[in-house]
């Protein structure tokens, strides 16, 4: 009978058996403790943040999924809107929140210029957030008084290249999406305008109408209205598509400047982290929620087209958004805010 000790080669074989078999113990409980808290979510009402005051399109926005999240999942989802900051105070609560499914956040596109338009975020806008889907996307629109000389977004080009700095426009306000866009289809372009910031949405359509400024670079679904009654006139979308609602209003993709493609958009988002079960679990609620025929009308209603995505599609949106218009910032030296 052999003596000699068990070689190297075998105790090593021995260890690495224990250290996979310690592993493969370690990954089955984390595994049904995630199956575990996926069956029994939720298991009390949950809550939707959003950055800005009632009323507007992305409280709209929250209060439509919220409430068919209540129906599919049987809890409450209470839409919790903190205002402030563009948006920042809300990202804010759910950056710090705990990532456990019962905070989201229903994150809109100013989220992706905040890095630019800020000194400083108490958050990162990409890191700090999990991705669940895309929600809708906004067009936004080039409008202009019936009395102004350019009819079409051409026209526009033409007569701004001709009068440099001449033609005044209008805007939601300094950094605001409308604004950015604006910066980058002058940039494009080769044309320089006028900039007049309005505070919010709907005081620049109301002054292209009373004749103050002949032009303004708005939301689809915020003028509608003046559109269809003829007291303003759409000359482009700033989406590759056209809208929905005007199918025959141009792009300015397929007009001046092929590639442009500049929407408002919304998404839900939960706190880093968020296990990945539930993130699937939640995607397929959203998924579930975009499919019914009542709510993509809904969203259309209000400019919007409804389209959901992989949790994995979102978080790669997310962060090409942050690096694009962070560039686009930089390139036309607008000022940080404190």
């Amino acid at each position: 009978m052999s003596t000699n000790p068990p070689s190297t080669d075998h105790n090593r074989n021995i260890m690495y058996k224990q250290i996979l078999a310690v592993c493969l113990l370690a990954a089955a409980t984390a595994t049904a403790q995630a199956l575990a808290a996926n069956s029994s979510f939720p298991s009390r009402p949950m809550r939707m943040i959003h950055g800005f005051v009632p009323g507007g399109n992305v409280d709209i926005t929250a209060r439509l999924i919220a409430g068919q999240m209540t129906s599919l999942l049987g809890q409450q989802v209470i839409v919790d809107g903190r205002p402030g900051a563009g948006g920042t105070n809300g990202a804010a609560i759910v950056a710090n929140s705990e990532p456990d499914g019962y905070t989201l956040f229903l994150m809109a596109s100013g989220h992706a210029t905040s890095p630019a338009l800020y000194r400083k975020l108490p958050y990162d806008p990409v890191r700090d957030f999990t991705m669940i889907s895309m929600v809708a996307s906004n067009p936004m629109v080039v409008l202009a008084s019936p009395n102004f000389g350019a009819k079409s977004i051409r026209e526009l080009v033409a007569t701004a290249k001709s009068s440099p700095g001449k033609i005044n426009y209008g805007t939601g306000g300094i950094g605001s999406g409308m604004h950015l866009a604006a910066v980058l289809f002058e940039a494009r372009a080769g044309v320089q305008m006028n900039h007049v910031p309005y505070k919010g949405g709907t005081a620049g359509p109301l002054a292209v109408i009373s004749g103050e400024i002949p032009l303004i670079f708005t939301t689809a679904g915020g003028a509608a209205n003046f559109v269809s009654n003829g007291r303003l006139r759409a000359l482009a979308v700033t989406t590759k598509k056209r809208f929905s609602l005007w199918p025959e209003v141009p792009t300015i993709d397929e007009t001046v400047l092929p590639g442009f493609d500049v929407t408002t958009w919304y998404a839900v988002a939960a706190p880093k982290n968020l296990q990945v079960a539930l993130v699937g679990r939640l995607n397929g609620t959203v998924h579930t929620i975009l499919q019914r025929p009542d709510i993509r009308e809904k969203f259309v209603a209000f400019g919007a087209e409804p389209y959901s995505t992989s949790a994995r599609d979102a978080q790669q949106f997310l962060a090409s958004e942050v690096s694009r218009w962070t560039q686009v910032v930089r390139d036309a030296k607008i000022p940080p805010q404190d």
